[in-house]
Protein backbone atom coordinates (compact mmCIF):
# COMPACT_ATOMS: atom_id res chain seq x y z
CA UNK A 1 0.00 0.00 0.00
CA UNK A 2 2.84 2.63 0.54
CA UNK A 3 4.13 2.05 -2.46
CA UNK A 4 1.10 2.39 -4.08
CA UNK A 5 0.97 5.88 -2.25
CA UNK A 6 4.54 6.69 -3.17
CA UNK A 7 3.95 6.25 -6.82
CA UNK A 8 0.68 8.29 -6.97
CA UNK A 9 2.28 10.83 -5.31
CA UNK A 10 5.55 10.85 -7.65
CA UNK A 11 3.38 11.14 -10.70
CA UNK A 12 0.67 13.70 -9.68
CA UNK A 13 3.41 16.27 -8.65
CA UNK A 14 4.41 17.31 -12.35
CA UNK A 15 0.61 18.61 -12.33
CA UNK A 16 0.43 20.21 -9.52
CA UNK A 17 -1.12 23.68 -9.84
CA UNK A 18 -2.43 27.06 -8.29
CA UNK A 19 -3.12 30.39 -9.09
CA UNK A 20 -1.38 33.31 -7.54
CA UNK A 21 -3.34 36.71 -7.45
CA UNK A 22 -1.20 39.39 -9.71
CA UNK A 23 -3.63 42.46 -9.41
CA UNK A 24 -6.87 44.19 -10.85
CA UNK A 25 -6.90 46.32 -14.06
CA UNK A 26 -9.16 49.18 -13.74
CA UNK A 27 -9.99 50.52 -17.15
CA UNK A 28 -13.07 53.75 -17.47
CA UNK A 29 -15.39 53.32 -20.54
CA UNK A 30 -13.01 53.28 -23.87
CA UNK A 31 -9.99 53.78 -22.04
CA UNK A 32 -6.29 51.55 -23.33
CA UNK A 33 -5.18 50.64 -19.94
CA UNK A 34 -2.41 48.43 -18.94
CA UNK A 35 -0.72 46.66 -15.63
CA UNK A 36 1.47 48.86 -15.49
CA UNK A 37 -1.33 51.84 -16.28
CA UNK A 38 -4.07 50.97 -13.92
CA UNK A 39 -4.61 52.83 -10.29
CA UNK A 40 -2.61 50.02 -8.67
CA UNK A 41 0.85 48.77 -11.21
CA UNK A 42 1.43 45.17 -10.47
CA UNK A 43 4.56 43.38 -12.59
CA UNK A 44 3.87 40.61 -14.34
CA UNK A 45 6.58 37.82 -15.21
CA UNK A 46 7.02 37.76 -18.90
CA UNK A 47 6.60 34.42 -19.65
CA UNK A 48 4.03 33.66 -16.47
CA UNK A 49 0.42 31.53 -17.90
CA UNK A 50 -1.98 33.93 -17.19
CA UNK A 51 -5.91 33.65 -15.88
CA UNK A 52 -7.97 36.97 -16.80
CA UNK A 53 -11.83 37.09 -15.62
CA UNK A 54 -13.66 40.78 -16.29
CA UNK A 55 -16.52 42.24 -14.52
CA UNK A 56 -17.70 43.33 -18.42
CA UNK A 57 -17.03 42.67 -21.90
CA UNK A 58 -13.93 43.89 -22.66
CA UNK A 59 -10.94 43.05 -25.43
CA UNK A 60 -7.78 42.28 -23.99
CA UNK A 61 -3.99 42.01 -25.73
CA UNK A 62 -0.79 40.53 -24.54
CA UNK A 63 2.27 42.49 -25.13
CA UNK A 64 0.91 44.79 -28.02
CA UNK A 65 2.04 48.36 -27.60
CA UNK A 66 -1.91 49.41 -28.66
CA UNK A 67 -5.47 47.43 -28.13
CA UNK A 68 -8.40 48.30 -29.66
CA UNK A 69 -12.32 47.43 -28.90
CA UNK A 70 -13.20 45.71 -31.74
CA UNK A 71 -11.94 43.06 -34.48
CA UNK A 72 -11.12 45.25 -37.29
CA UNK A 73 -8.20 47.71 -37.15
CA UNK A 74 -4.71 47.33 -35.91
CA UNK A 75 -4.23 45.44 -33.09
CA UNK A 76 -7.76 44.25 -32.47
CA UNK A 77 -7.97 42.39 -28.76
CA UNK A 78 -9.66 39.31 -27.88
CA UNK A 79 -12.98 39.70 -26.91
CA UNK A 80 -13.88 38.11 -23.52
CA UNK A 81 -17.04 38.11 -22.04
CA UNK A 82 -17.96 39.19 -18.66
CA UNK A 83 -16.97 36.33 -15.76
CA UNK A 84 -15.54 34.49 -18.13
CA UNK A 85 -12.37 33.03 -16.89
CA UNK A 86 -9.24 33.58 -20.32
CA UNK A 87 -6.50 31.37 -19.95
CA UNK A 88 -3.57 33.25 -21.87
CA UNK A 89 0.47 33.37 -21.40
CA UNK A 90 2.29 36.64 -21.40
CA UNK A 91 4.67 35.94 -24.02
CA UNK A 92 5.45 39.58 -24.17
CA UNK A 93 7.55 41.03 -26.50
CA UNK A 94 6.86 44.19 -25.20
CA UNK A 95 7.95 44.81 -22.04
CA UNK A 96 7.39 47.89 -19.51
CA UNK A 97 9.43 48.56 -15.66
CA UNK A 98 7.72 48.31 -12.82
CA UNK A 99 9.27 49.01 -9.44
CA UNK A 100 12.94 48.18 -10.92
CA UNK A 101 11.40 45.11 -12.28
CA UNK A 102 11.12 44.40 -16.44
CA UNK A 103 7.74 42.93 -16.39
CA UNK A 104 5.46 41.41 -19.30
CA UNK A 105 2.28 44.20 -20.41
CA UNK A 106 -1.41 43.17 -19.98
CA UNK A 107 -3.52 45.56 -22.29
CA UNK A 108 -7.38 45.80 -21.89
CA UNK A 109 -10.06 48.06 -23.31
CA UNK A 110 -13.97 47.68 -22.91
CA UNK A 111 -16.51 49.99 -24.63
CA UNK A 112 -17.91 50.14 -21.02
CA UNK A 113 -16.06 50.70 -17.56
CA UNK A 114 -14.40 47.28 -16.69
CA UNK A 115 -12.02 45.57 -14.24
CA UNK A 116 -10.24 42.60 -15.08
CA UNK A 117 -8.53 40.32 -12.20
CA UNK A 118 -5.20 38.69 -13.20
CA UNK A 119 -3.98 35.85 -11.93
CA UNK A 120 -0.57 33.61 -12.64
CA UNK A 121 -0.98 30.04 -12.68
CA UNK A 122 1.68 27.64 -11.36
CA UNK A 123 2.34 24.64 -11.95
CA UNK A 124 2.62 22.25 -14.97
CA UNK A 125 -1.22 22.06 -15.90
Amino acid sequence: MTRVLLLSVLIALPALAGEVFKGIIVSGAGADTTNATTAAPFCINKTAKLTIACTASAFICIGNSTCTASLAGANPGVPVIASEKFPTSANSLNTVVISSQVCGVVRIVGTAAVNCVVWERTGTE
